[in-house]
């Protein structure tokens, strides 16, 4: 899926500069490339897609993705844990997300095929909440509360920080609700955590971002309680909250 209006960016005509990016909790180091430069102003009219099968095949991908989710998630919840850097994700786990056919990526335009972590601009996880029964214990916020209403779930959302702006974001959430409508979800549900008694200045701007794409808040509770394998990990009081929005 592609967004509808038009980019100003102009993709390179030449390779892009090799770099290497050391993986987080191991000792190798996965080529990867350098992104250009993102326009000064407006959009990016960035491909959307279901990431395909066999990216899961792909080492090197699946690594410096790995390792891209949780450099952005150290970044944008640091104050949150006792350990720094914090692991978001995990090789496994996101080769989960691609087998499962549930990671929407967005690519430079005209640089989604073949895909290359080099164009890749962020990504997100999309999926149908499981009725009660079919759900793991992690969190009763991981399961679908109506059991005659299929609700979709989008979280890991990522967007390089230097195209923070262009809309990949947007996007991103857009696709995953027009996703979640083709299997017949009729509500779309985000999480996020934020202070309990102090203020997260990247999170109070998600939530406002979410607020201006129509989520409301439904569900707030301790984050221990939400989801109590990261209690322990904890540096501060945190709560966890769940949105919702009808589609």
């Amino acid at each position: 899926m592609t967004a509808s209006t038009e980019s100003p960016f102009t993709a390179p005509s030449a390779p892009l500069a090799d770099e290497k990016v050391v993986m987080l909790n191991t000792n190798e180091a996965v080529a990867t490339f350098q992104l250009p430069s993102p326009p000064l102003q407006g959009r990016i009219n960035a491909d959307i897609s279901i990431a395909p099968a066999s990216l899961a095949e792909d080492d090197a991908f699946v690594h410096s993705l790995t390792n891209l989710i949780n450099e952005i998630y150290t970044d944008a919840e640091r104050g949150f844990w006792s350990i720094d850097p914090f692991t978001r994700t995990n090789p496994a786990e996101v080769r989960s997300f691609i087998t499962s056919g549930t990671l929407a990526t967005a690519w430079l335009p005209g640089y989604s095929r073949p895909p290359r972590i080099v164009y890749l601009l962020g990504c997100g996880r999309v999926q149908l909440l499981p009725s009660p029964s079919e759900a793991d214990s992690r969190t009763t916020a991981h399961f679908s509360p109506d059991p005659d209403t299929a609700i979709g779930q989008f979280g890991c959302l990522i967007c390089r920080p230097e195209y923070r702006g262009s809309g990949v974001g947007r996007d991103l959430l857009k696709f995953a609700e027009d996703w979640t409508r083709e299997k017949g979800g009729k509500k779309m549900q985000v999480e996020l955590v934020v202070g309990d008694g102090w203020e997260h200045e990247e999170k109070t701007k998600l939530a406002g971002w979410y607020e201006r794409a129509g989520y409301k808040n439904v569900k707030e509770m301790d984050l221990s309680e939400g989801i109590p394998e990261l209690g322990p990990l904890l540096a501060r009081k945190a709560r966890y909250r769940v949105y919702h929005k009808a589609l």
